[in-house]
């Protein structure tokens, strides 16, 4: 079985979005990574939740939703029945407590789940959580920009999340988010990562259907 690939929406033009994903689509592609920024948990800003609602209709790939705000749960009622992961910061909650009903009330109304882990917390301090997602994104980079370079000690991370995840018989799925090319996604894949997404690195292709297929390793 293969990794999935969830392509950046980043590098395009909002208004780009559903005739460029239509493309790759066709080109591989299984997932549109969207990332909204609010430009105070991260400095740079994006498109808004609500955009990505005027869109979602024209967007044929399922939508991972990455949001790099300081409260993550405003835009709930908005991304119901758009996003197709809703991935929230673990860093936005001091509490433990607050982080779990946080999570659960993503779940309770329907999405699927994500905990996103920024490039300089350890991945122990989600464990106690992991019984409750879908997914676990790992930054690779810094959260909040693009073009950044892949960092390799976030590689022990995927490794210890993918044994703690075996020994403990969960099921989510780990996602990896930055500086990824066909030669850091099979570091990743290798380590033990269910899905890559990747921005410049397809975004500045002429063949696009081959650097998304270089991005894809047998597990």
């Amino acid at each position: 079985m293969e990794n999935k690939v969830s392509i950046s929406t980043l590098p395009y033009r909002f208004d780009e979005l559903p005739k460029i994903f239509n493309e790759l689509k066709e080109c591989g592609a299984d997932f549109a990574h969207c990332d909204i920024m609010d430009g105070q948990f991260v400095e740079n800003k994006t498109y808004t939740p609500m955009m990505l609602q005027d869109i979602k209709g024209l967007m044929p790939l399922p939508l991972d939703v990455h949001l790099m705000v300081n409260d993550p749960l405003q835009y709930l009622s908005t991304l119901k029945g758009v996003a197709y992961y809703y991935t929230i910061h673990c860093e936005c909650f001091k509490d433990m407590n607050i982080l779990k009903d946080a999570l659960v009330s993503i779940k309770k109304i329907g999405l699927k789940v994500g905990l996103a882990v920024d490039l300089q917390t350890d991945i122990e301090n989600i464990f106690e959580v992991l019984n409750i997602v879908d997914l676990v994104l790992i930054m690779t980079v810094k959260a909040g920009a693009g073009g950044q370079k892949f960092s390799e000690s976030a590689l022990d991370k995927v490794k210890k999340l993918n044994l703690f995840k075996r020994n403990n018989n969960l099921f989510f799925e780990i996602e990896v988010d930055g500086g990824i090319n066909d030669k850091t996604a099979k570091m990743c894949v290798n380590a033990g990562a269910d899905i890559v997404v990747s921005g410049s690195f397809v975004s500045s292709s002429n063949d696009k259907k081959n650097t998304i297929n270089s991005l894809k390793f047998d597990k």
